[in-house]
């Protein structure tokens, strides 16, 4: 038995074990938590997914009535006006 002082070593050796255990508790607790987040990344993912593509797979199924696109504005009164009058200057 070493007859000095022990009270350094078992000060280190408590800091020691102290680390380690804080270390290994975040890294589990990292752990569980990167499942969780990816478990309720998948269910809201999945469920973005098949709101999304449902209606547009069900659309492919049932075409609408076909409807015309929007119709192009012709040349305003305003700028016919403006055309005919004769330029002063």
């Amino acid at each position: 038995m070493p007859t000095g002082d022990t009270s350094a070593f078992q000060t280190i050796a408590i800091i020691a074990i102290s680390a380690l255990s804080a270390y290994s508790g975040g890294r589990f607790h990292q752990w569980y938590k990167h499942g969780l987040d990816r478990d309720r990344s998948f269910r809201e993912g999945y469920t973005h997914g098949y709101r999304t593509l449902f209606p547009l797979a069900s659309r492919s199924i049932h075409p609408t009535e076909s409807t015309p696109g929007p119709s192009t504005p012709g040349p305003s009164s305003r700028n016919e006006d403006r055309a005919a009058e004769p330029r002063q200057g």
